[in-house]
Protein backbone atom coordinates (compact mmCIF):
# COMPACT_ATOMS: atom_id res chain seq x y z
CA UNK A 1 0.00 0.00 0.00
CA UNK A 2 2.68 2.55 0.54
CA UNK A 3 4.35 1.83 -2.57
CA UNK A 4 1.16 2.64 -4.34
CA UNK A 5 0.64 5.94 -2.36
CA UNK A 6 4.04 6.89 -3.26
CA UNK A 7 2.98 6.71 -6.96
CA UNK A 8 -0.35 7.98 -6.21
CA UNK A 9 1.43 11.13 -4.46
CA UNK A 10 4.37 11.54 -7.67
CA UNK A 11 0.97 11.11 -10.24
CA UNK A 12 -0.37 14.09 -8.17
CA UNK A 13 2.78 16.17 -8.19
CA UNK A 14 3.33 15.54 -11.76
CA UNK A 15 0.06 17.11 -12.44
CA UNK A 16 0.59 19.86 -10.01
CA UNK A 17 3.84 20.90 -11.61
CA UNK A 18 2.05 20.61 -15.41
CA UNK A 19 -0.66 23.32 -14.25
CA UNK A 20 2.10 25.63 -12.91
CA UNK A 21 2.36 28.66 -15.45
CA UNK A 22 5.51 28.65 -17.23
CA UNK A 23 6.49 32.03 -18.90
CA UNK A 24 8.09 31.05 -22.07
CA UNK A 25 8.30 32.88 -25.47
CA UNK A 26 8.73 32.10 -29.08
CA UNK A 27 11.10 32.97 -31.49
CA UNK A 28 10.17 32.51 -35.14
CA UNK A 29 13.04 31.21 -37.16
CA UNK A 30 13.25 31.32 -41.09
CA UNK A 31 14.76 27.94 -42.35
CA UNK A 32 15.88 27.13 -45.33
CA UNK A 33 14.49 24.03 -47.34
CA UNK A 34 17.44 21.92 -46.77
CA UNK A 35 17.85 22.46 -43.26
CA UNK A 36 14.52 21.91 -42.36
CA UNK A 37 14.20 18.87 -44.04
CA UNK A 38 17.57 17.69 -42.51
CA UNK A 39 15.53 18.80 -38.76
CA UNK A 40 12.69 16.98 -39.39
CA UNK A 41 14.45 14.00 -40.40
CA UNK A 42 16.16 14.34 -37.32
CA UNK A 43 12.95 14.80 -35.23
CA UNK A 44 11.58 11.74 -36.35
CA UNK A 45 14.71 9.53 -36.13
CA UNK A 46 15.30 10.40 -32.72
CA UNK A 47 11.55 10.63 -31.70
CA UNK A 48 12.12 14.54 -30.56
CA UNK A 49 9.93 17.40 -32.25
CA UNK A 50 11.68 20.29 -34.12
CA UNK A 51 11.06 22.94 -31.39
CA UNK A 52 13.30 20.82 -28.68
CA UNK A 53 15.98 20.11 -30.93
CA UNK A 54 15.84 23.19 -32.45
CA UNK A 55 16.25 24.86 -28.37
CA UNK A 56 18.92 22.15 -27.55
CA UNK A 57 20.60 23.67 -30.48
CA UNK A 58 20.32 27.09 -29.28
CA UNK A 59 21.36 26.45 -25.83
CA UNK A 60 24.59 24.45 -26.87
CA UNK A 61 25.60 27.26 -29.52
CA UNK A 62 24.89 30.07 -26.43
CA UNK A 63 27.17 28.45 -24.48
CA UNK A 64 29.86 28.20 -26.72
CA UNK A 65 29.51 31.37 -27.53
CA UNK A 66 29.10 32.64 -24.21
CA UNK A 67 32.81 30.69 -23.05
CA UNK A 68 34.29 32.56 -26.23
CA UNK A 69 33.00 35.68 -25.24
CA UNK A 70 34.16 35.10 -21.13
CA UNK A 71 37.91 33.70 -22.98
CA UNK A 72 38.24 36.78 -24.91
CA UNK A 73 37.22 39.13 -21.88
CA UNK A 74 40.31 37.24 -19.77
CA UNK A 75 42.72 37.56 -22.53
CA UNK A 76 41.81 41.49 -22.83
CA UNK A 77 42.15 41.43 -19.05
CA UNK A 78 45.42 39.39 -19.02
CA UNK A 79 46.57 42.13 -22.12
CA UNK A 80 46.11 45.08 -20.07
CA UNK A 81 47.69 43.50 -17.07
CA UNK A 82 51.15 43.15 -19.37
CA UNK A 83 50.69 46.77 -20.78
CA UNK A 84 50.38 47.79 -17.43
CA UNK A 85 52.77 45.98 -15.28
CA UNK A 86 55.25 44.39 -18.24
CA UNK A 87 55.74 41.34 -16.38
CA UNK A 88 55.64 38.38 -18.67
CA UNK A 89 55.94 34.26 -18.03
CA UNK A 90 59.04 33.66 -20.72
CA UNK A 91 58.42 30.66 -22.93
CA UNK A 92 61.48 28.54 -21.58
CA UNK A 93 60.03 28.81 -18.52
CA UNK A 94 56.12 27.71 -19.82
CA UNK A 95 58.08 24.51 -21.71
CA UNK A 96 60.39 23.36 -18.42
CA UNK A 97 57.27 23.37 -16.45
CA UNK A 98 55.17 21.61 -19.04
CA UNK A 99 58.13 19.06 -19.14
CA UNK A 100 57.76 18.36 -15.55
CA UNK A 101 54.45 17.31 -15.54
CA UNK A 102 54.17 13.46 -14.89
CA UNK A 103 57.29 13.23 -13.17
CA UNK A 104 58.57 12.94 -9.37
CA UNK A 105 60.49 16.40 -9.89
CA UNK A 106 57.39 18.26 -11.21
CA UNK A 107 57.64 21.85 -11.19
CA UNK A 108 55.04 24.58 -10.00
CA UNK A 109 53.63 26.45 -12.51
CA UNK A 110 55.34 29.82 -13.04
CA UNK A 111 54.30 32.74 -12.60
CA UNK A 112 56.86 35.26 -13.98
Amino acid sequence: MTNLRVVLDSVNLLHLFNRVKREVTMLGVRLDEQLEERLSALAKKTNRSKSYLAKEALLRYIEQEELKENEKQEALVRWERYQETGIVVSNDSIMEWLSSWGSDQEKPCPEK
